[in-house]
């Protein structure tokens, strides 16, 4: 009889994510080795391919628990006691290094949303991350229908998708462009993190001013920035 296997598929898992973690923090996310991840997890390299079978997997699968938290800390952001122009804001407030699962979330995120890099992974932890990125869409989405049917988003439902997609794309080429600059610039190590934003950083006025083009019982103003700013200190997201 074969002999009982030491930790389950779970554990298994949970040890090969931890080692690989690990090992990149040592070396990069380019330059990690599957040998050394086996060994830090104290698996076979065969174990090991039972859940990764190349460093992409690896990569798509360490994103795919990062986009988990991330879902965690976006609802409680939209939990907050905000209005919700002041709730949308809030998610570009955040001090990042305070959410962060990895001090490679950045470099990490970069690296996955990638076209090769997602037809060279398994198609298990593509659809793993592919779904996460879904439900943080969907949480969004059904958090603006509620504005639209409580008639705090005066226009209802017509404006959502534009809101949804706006908000995100700005907040997204605002953050990547800055950090491709800082590249260039060499004004960053690779494990540091931007800094959480001053309340009248470009982006945040920029972001005020789109949110203001909707039709909102209340629009956003100064004063409700700094507030929210005071609201993620409370709850040691700032």
């Amino acid at each position: 009889m074969a002999p009982a296997p030491r930790f389950s598929p779970a554990e298994q898992e949970r040890l090969i994510l931890c080692a690989a973690i690990t090992t990149i923090e040592q070396s990069s996310l380019l330059d990690f080795s599957m040998s050394k991840l086996a060994k830090l997890a104290g698996l076979s390299m065969g174990s090991v391919y039972k859940f990764v079978q190349c460093k992409e997997d690896v990569l798509i699968a360490l994103a795919a628990k990062m986009y988990q938290e991330r879902q965690r800390i976006f609802k409680q952001v939209l939990a907050l006691p905000l209005t919700t122009p002041q709730r949308i804001m809030a998610n570009s407030l955040l001090d990042f290094s305070k959410v962060q699962m990895y001090n490679f979330d950045d470099q990490l995120e970069s690296m996955v949303n990638n076209r090769a890099m997602m037809k060279r992974c398994s198609p298990r932890w593509l659809e793993q991350m592919i779904a996460c990125g879904k439900v943080c869409e969907a949480i969004f989405y059904g958090f603006l229908q509620s504005a639209a049917d409580s008639g705090e988003l005066i226009s209802g439902d017509r404006d959502i998708e534009e809101i949804s997609f706006g908000t995100w794309a700005l907040a997204v080429g605002y953050f990547q462009t800055v950090r491709l600059h800082q590249s260039w610039q060499n004004e960053m190590s690779d494990e540091e993190n931007l800094p959480a934003l001053a309340p009248d950083n470009v982006h945040i006025r920029t972001m005020q001013r789109l949110i203001n083009t909707y039709d909102w019982q209340q629009s956003l103003t100064n004063e409700d920035i700094l507030k929210t700013c005071q609201c993620l200190i409370d709850e040691g997201l700032r």
